[in-house]
């Protein structure tokens, strides 16, 4: 049965044009039912096809109403970023304005409303806001000698403290001075454990030995960072080991118990994007 409907499909068929009134023929053809609907689907794919890409890349969906042409979108999205940037500078405003009250307030004096007028000029009028019961217990609070949130008890902040963890436990025995080209801090171990640490995770890049018995390693970490940890005894990392925020990478004295400092002192620097930078803006030590 099957083989008789594929019969079916694939015998030909003849398709004749006939003169309508002379009844002669004008053309004859020759094709089976098969090829004829292949044909139509083919014929309906190509035209398919033809309008994506005429869609794609012409203006052709310009031109049908209804639809929004490129320029209404562009300005569409140009509309809206000018609205965002408006509700930025507003906020920004806003919070100028508020330390700019705040200032007036700690400097003892009342603060202003500043409104404008519009006529044929712009025209500022200044009002003066009255002082409130909020004022005075905020600058009762900040003006005292003793609380949470007095201005004699501020310590000034460092600007990037505490990003990194302490390479030693110890104390600081000298400090950067980048005039006098000393880049590096001198720790000194104060509890007996001479364990250096890395400061924050990383790749070791070098391991180089700067004296005899001694090795500096050095890390790099994200952001451009790499720190340099220099008189060590013992070395416990390898080049191109990841290392952790904390991890011993080494010892200040070497496994027989000797070495050079009999002080345990280490040798530490920290360096951003090829410029030596004081380790303390980002260590507690």
């Amino acid at each position: 049965m099957a083989q008789n409907i594929w019969s079916r499909l694939t015998e030909k068929q003849q398709l004749i044009m006939r003169d309508k009134e002379s009844g002669g023929e004008q053309w004859r053809l020759n094709i089976s039912p098969l090829a004829f609907w292949g044909s139509i689907v083919a014929f309906i794919v190509i035209v398919f096809a033809t309008l994506l890409l005429l869609m794609a890349y012409t203006s052709l969906l310009d031109t049908l109403p209804g639809y929004r042409t490129k320029a209404e979108r562009l300005n569409d999205e140009l509309t809206e970023s000018i609205m965002r940037l408006d509700a930025m500078e507003r906020n920004i405003s806003d919070m100028l304005a508020y330390n700019e009250a705040v200032a007036q307030i700690m400097g003892g004096s009342t603060p202003t409303l500043h409104s404008t007028v519009m006529t044929d000029t712009i025209r500022y009028d200044k009002s003066r806001i009255l002082p409130t019961r909020a004022d005075s217990l905020l600058r009762d609070a900040l003006e005292r000698t003793t609380g949470e949130y007095s201005l004699s008890n501020t310590k000034p902040l460092k600007a990037e403290a505490a990003m990194f963890s302490t390479p030693l436990r110890g104390s600081i025995t000298r400090q950067f001075d980048a005039p006098e080209s000393s880049y590096d801090l001198a720790i000194i171990s104060i509890d007996g454990d001479d364990s250096v640490m890395a400061v924050e995770n990383g790749t070791v890049i070098s391991i180089d030995d700067i004296v005899e018995g001694k090795y500096c390693v050095m890390i790099q970490h994200t952001g451009g960072y790499i720190s340099v940890y220099k008189g060590l005894g013992e070395i416990l990392v390898r080049k191109g080991q990841t290392v952790q925020s904390g991890s011993v990478i080494g010892r200040l004295r070497g496994a027989n118990g000797n070495g050079t400092e009999s002080n345990g002192e280490l040798n530490f620097e920290l360096w951003r994007d090829g410029t030596a930078v004081d380790p303390e803006r980002y260590i507690l030590f």
